[in-house]
């Protein structure tokens, strides 16, 4: 078995503009990992930031964090999402009213990412995807940024 090679790590506040940041993290790692499709990545990490600011502690205490992680697993490149954790166990609504706001985002991450899941870990909750890396380009040099706080 193949160990995993980390690509990056970005730890963020607990506010809105996280979700920004972390997509302009995971595009700009991807692209430097030389995966130039980065689009369905970009949309999955904004919708799990997302959630994890609405529905664990990272987005309802002053000092909130959470964290974003990068890594390359040889036929895939995982993305996860680590949180402060919460009461709740993340789960996808197959249902959602038309006119709701929100209650698509697992669903969408299930749906476009190769495979999808979640741990509790001593921290808090840890919600990850990984997507297919045949069409990186293996010859690009690694993400420049192994860590990044903002």
């Amino acid at each position: 078995m193949r160990t995993a090679r980390l690509l990056g790590r970005a730890e963020l506040p607990g506010r809105a503009a996280s979700v920004g940041l972390a997509r302009v993290f995971v595009r700009e790692v991807l692209r430097a990992g030389g995966c130039p499709e980065t689009d369905d990545a970009v949309l999955m990490v904004s919708e799990l930031v997302t959630n994890a600011l609405q529905h664990s502690r990272s987005g309802h205490r002053p000092d909130g964090r959470l964290v974003v992680v990068l890594t390359d697993h040889g036929d895939a490149v995982q993305v996860d999402v680590m949180d402060e954790g919460s009461i709740e166990r993340p789960h996808v609504r197959r249902e959602v009213d038309d006119g709701a706001e929100g209650g698509r985002g697992l669903w969408l991450v299930c749906e476009l990412a190769a495979s999808w899941g979640w741990r509790k870990d001593e921290d808090g909750h840890v919600v990850w995807f990984q997507i297919p890396a045949e069409a990186r380009d293996t010859s690009a040099h690694p993400a420049p940024w192994l860590s990044t706080a903002h």
